[in-house]
């Protein structure tokens, strides 16, 4: 008979077994849930990969490693990834254009997945295209493999991979896992008979099948079209590409779920008919093993920041390039860039535009430029966060400006102090000083 003692020891082994065995379904959870999150993301795919034998995926047989490292290297010594997802409504002996592009940038180190929404009609030079297309269109010129160039080549990224589903498979997806539950913002309703595309939604929280999520992420005949910036001061957008990104946090609720565990061998069966990849197995290995991990406050979405503009009569999404490569620095890169906004706080007709042209050639990224809440600066004022002094002292050089530590400020000249540096541009300042 044990004793008392011998009892307590046994219990809290016991404990230790249970709660070691919870940790390792939890984890093991969150792996088969980022694999099915990165497969079907937004309702068009997106990177994806496979955890235990038995689940195989269709490669592309010219799929290539980055140089210089073996397939097995990288499983032991995961670097980042960057993977471009493509949705398309294929058709036989059609390529198509895609109808969405996403960047996903998984850093396996720290634990941390970009998700950057790339607008179908964004403005960009194509490779071996003369003068400047829609994004849409590479793929149609050239799949996937030209579709990863343009957007390298645009972001200054290196991108290896790509995954492509078709929509037919994600509605197929969705009604395996059951459905997605979505607060619909509005009435959606349209038909393009040519298309075959239907869509009538009411308004509300509900559970949205295949067809209905499908309907859901695809809807963009509500004025805002695929994306539209509808706040300029606090960089807010509207449109199809927020919705989807509403998609994508509910679908990460509904994969990281346990019931979905059960209905992994059906869904890793309907992956191999509708996703396409040059991901290798041992890749995909490394990146689940890597992010057994990750939680969702190291997921970040994101869009590409632009304007919508007519150019020669073709509606684009113009990016902000600024912007972008702040962007990119912090979400793909990891870097910490110093944010922009200059003010005109003198009232001259162009002077923010000039100040804002002259901090770029100098190299600094401006983000935003506009009037300032008032005008009557007699000097150039730089408002720099603490942490931003070096920056803020060699801008203040440049335009022989007043520095002021931002901590001081109880009201900024626009309202909110998001911005590492602001520069109001003041009546002392004068372009032909440069």
């Amino acid at each position: 008979m044990l004793t008392p003692e011998e009892l307590e020891r046994k219990r809290q082994e016991l404990e230790k077994k249970r709660r070691l065995k919870r940790e390792r379904r939890r984890r093991l959870m969150m792996i088969y849930g980022i694999a099915i999150i990165l497969s079907i993301l937004l309702g068009i795919g997106t990177a994806y990969y496979t955890y235990r034998k038995g689940i195989r995926f269709s490669q592309d047989p010219q799929s290539r490693t980055p140089a210089g490292r073996t397939e097995f290297e990288q499983a032991v010594h995961p670097q980042p990834v960057n993977i471009l997802v493509l949705g398309i409504d294929e058709r036989p002996h059609d390529p198509g254009r895609t109808d969405t592009m996403i960047l996903v940038s998984i850093d396996p180190v720290k634990e941390r997945v970009a998700l950057i929404s790339l607008p179908r009609d964004t403005r960009v030079r194509i490779p071996g295209r003369r003068g400047y297309d829609r994004l849409n269109a590479a793929h149609a010129y050239g799949g996937p493999r030209l579709a990863m160039e343009t957007v390298s080549e645009f972001l200054g990224i290196p991108v290896d991979y790509y995954v492509k589903v078709n929509f037919d498979g994600f509605e197929k997806l969705i009604d395996i896992l059951g459905g997605v539950e979505i607060d619909v913002e509005q009435r959606m309703k349209y038909d393009d008979y040519a298309g075959n595309l239907h869509i009538d939604l009411y308004p509300g929280r509900q559970v949205l099948n295949g067809a209905d999520a499908l309907a859901y992420v695809r809807f963009r005949s509500d004025g805002l079209g695929d994306i539209s910036l509808i706040d300029p001061a606090k960089g807010e957008y509207g449109g199809r590409i927020i919705r989807q990104q509403k998609f994508l946090n509910a679908l990460i609720r509904k994969a990281a779920q346990p019931a979905t565990i059960g209905k992994l061998p059906q869904l890793a069966l309907q992956l191999q008919d509708c996703v396409a990849t040059n991901l290798p197995v041992t890749k995909m290995i490394s990146l689940a093993l890597s992010l057994r991990d990750l939680d969702s406050d190291s997921v970040v979405t994101a869009v590409l920041p632009g304007t919508g503009d007519t150019i020669n009569g073709v509606a684009y999404w113009v990016p902000n390039e600024d912007a972008t490569k702040v962007m990119v620095d912090r979400l793909v890169r990891g870097l910490e860039p110093v944010t922009i906004q200059v003010l005109n706080g003198s009232g001259a007709a162009g002077a923010a535009g000039r100040a804002a042209q002259r901090l770029r050639e100098q190299g600094f990224p401006v983000l935003d430029v506009r009037d300032a809440q008032r005008f009557g600066y007699r000097q150039t004022e730089v408002i720099v966060a603490r942490e931003r002094w070096d920056v803020g002292a060699q801008i203040a050089q440049m335009f022989d400006a007043k520095i002021i530590d931002r901590e001081s400020v109880e009201n900024p000249a626009w309202g909110d102090k998001r911005y590492d540096v602001m520069v109001i541009v003041g009546e002392n300042f004068s372009p032909s000083q440069f």
